[in-house]
């Protein structure tokens, strides 16, 4: 009001300005003049004067997004209404848009507007310093993608630990590509060993799997409990490196690297490789929805080339799917205490291919030392597996040495099968194929 200088706010000129709003937009205030704005008859609810001037103090920008809440999640029903599940902003909101909006929900719903609330820090060059067009430490994510691909970019984003600024620079993107080729690669080595592989017919029941398949199934529920409750907790680098663990260590570096011998040289038909089959074809179906929320594109390309139960045969896309539902019988195997012999096998065997005494690890035969009786019997009662397991020919178990177990190697004994390369004492029973062993007979006459 121009004559008593006190301002106000009239129900009638707001709601003629919204019609503007709804049209040209909120510059509709300060482009119109004053007697677009107002209705005939206004006074002055102070003094009662008609002479006014519209102010041009522009509002709150905190207060403009903090009751989007109302705008918004209330608008459109879809959104489910308030509170939504995240609000989600740089660590410099606490004090912003979280808190702007925390006031005005208060006030009118009397409740907050969110269930939870996430911050993260900014994305920063290799040396931590910010992006900026005039240092030239500017990277496009149009550039990566070009380069790269779309789930590289996600893969960086999803690996970054937000808690603090996210750095990133053509050396990290080139480790994570180096990552995403491991997890790729390893998908690619299960895919190729399923490709006669039918789940609904052909899978092994757990009691009767091979107790290295029910080691990797183990390892797989624990992978597997481990990525959900990262995802659950918005711990996305700890999901990320769950998946890259499994697909790193557990198979490339160990299970798959075990069970080629059986994949490879049994029959094609035989329980021992249909066992193996059941292992990767569980640990790859997991596998791939676990990784569908960051590595969109790949997860999507595997789902359409793995062998798939009846009861999954119509999903479209792996985008479509449930969380992983794994069998209640697997848990974690005693097998890993086994596992864990692994590196000191290995130096054992590197020292005797140094000496000249082996060229490969099947040329060798294993001796596991140990006083200790319960590990004295649950050794001898793997049989065969011990062997795969050190990808050796022979392992022998003796009650000697300490309560520890030891780890000596010397030349297997016997003969090489010239198919599955494994020392054998005797070879050549049957006299059509001099150079088989029994297994290798066994396994070309299709058993």
């Amino acid at each position: 009001c121009n004559s008593c200088k006190e301002e106000f706010i009239d129900v009638k000129v707001i709601e003629k300005f919204s019609a503007y709003i709804a049209t040209e937009g909120t510059d509709a205030w300060f482009k119109r003049e004053l007697k677009d704005l107002i209705l005939a008859g206004l006074k002055c609810p102070h003094c009662g004067a008609q002479d006014f001037s519209k102010g041009n103090d522009i509002i709150d920008v905190w207060f403009d997004s903090g009751v989007s809440h109302q705008a918004v999640l209330k608008k459109r029903k879809e959104l489910g209404g308030t509170p939504c599940a995240l609000y989600l902003e740089g660590s410099d909101q606490h004090r912003g848009w979280f808190q702007s909006s925390l006031i005005p929900s208060m006030a009118i719903d009397g409740k907050p507007p969110y269930k939870a609330v996430l911050t993260h820090g900014h994305v920063v060059d290799n040396d931590g310093r910010k992006m900026s067009k005039s240092l030239g430490n500017v990277i496009s994510p149009f550039d990566v993608i070009k380069v790269y691909g779309v789930d590289i970019l996600r893969l960086w984003v999803a690996s970054s630990d937000y808690n603090e600024d996210i750095r990133i620079s053509k050396e990290i993107l080139l480790r994570l590509a180096e990552a995403y080729r491991k997890i790729r690669n390893t998908m690619r080595f299960m895919l190729s060993n399923l490709n006669d592989f039918n789940p609904d017919t052909d899978k092994i029941d757990y009691p009767s799997l091979r107790s290295i398949d029910k080691w990797i199934l183990g390892r797989l529920c624990a992978v597997v409990a481990a990525v959900e409750s990262a995802y659950d907790n918005f711990e996305f680098h700890k999901a990320y490196k769950g998946i890259y663990d499994f697909c790193n260590v557990d198979l490339s570096m160990y299970y798959l690297d075990m069970a080629k011998g059986r994949l490879y040289t049994a029959g094609a038909k035989s329980i021992e490789r249909r066992s193996a089959q059941t292992a990767i074809y569980e640990a790859l179906d997991a596998l791939i929805r676990m990784m569908s929320p960051i590595l969109v594109f790949t997860a999507e390309e595997a789902w359409q080339y793995i062998p798939k139960q009846k009861r999954d045969s119509s999903v479209a896309s792996v985008h479509l799917l449930e969380w992983p539902k794994l069998n209640k019988e697997y848990k974690e195997s005693p097998l890993q205490a086994v596992i864990d012999l692994i590196p000191q096998a290995a130096k054992v065997l590197e020292e005797l291919r140094a000496s000249g005494a082996i060229g490969s690890s099947f040329d060798a035969k294993i001796n596991l030392l140990t006083k200790d009786p319960e590990r004295y019997t649950f050794l001898t009662s793997l049989k065969t597996e011990l062997c795969e397991i050190f990808k050796v020919s022979q392992v022998e178990v003796k009650n000697e040495g300490t309560a520890e177990v030891a780890i000596s190697a010397l030349k297997a004994d016997g003969d090489k099968c010239v198919r599955c390369w494994n020392y054998f004492p005797v070879l050549g029973s049957d006299a059509t194929h001099p150079g088989l062993c029994d297994n290798c007979l066994k396994a070309i006459g299709g058993k």
